[in-house]
């Protein structure tokens, strides 16, 4: 598993780099709401492959469509910078990034 790094995708996603699922999963420091707060971090997952995938982050499932499938799934726990982990039902032509997209 690698830790994602979260980038800074206040500015749009133009310069957002997304890398290769792992396929032992990744992990991910999460996001926090909390008093009114928002610490937005999300996963920015693309599916270039025939089939749709399963992301599982948290243990929580979300389906990524087939071919130009793109999903951002919300990464938050109580305390910001908790590790999550995130597993994939497949990593075949899947690419990930973690963003955050409040301001710095």
């Amino acid at each position: 598993m690698a830790l994602l790094a979260t980038q800074d995708a206040a500015a749009g996603l133009a310069n957002v780099a997304r890398v290769a699922a792992n396929g032992g999963g990744d992990t991910v420091a999460a996001g926090s709401r909390a008093a009114g707060w928002d610490l937005g971090v999300f996963l920015l997952v693309q599916n270039a492959d025939a089939t749709a995938t399963t992301v599982t982050v948290d243990g929580v499932p979300y389906s990524v469509p087939a071919t130009t499938g793109l999903a951002v799934i919300p990464v938050y726990r109580t305390t910001a910078g908790t590790i999550v982990a995130v597993t994939y039902s497949k990593v075949t032509t899947l690419t990930v990034a973690a963003v955050q997209l409040a301001g710095k």
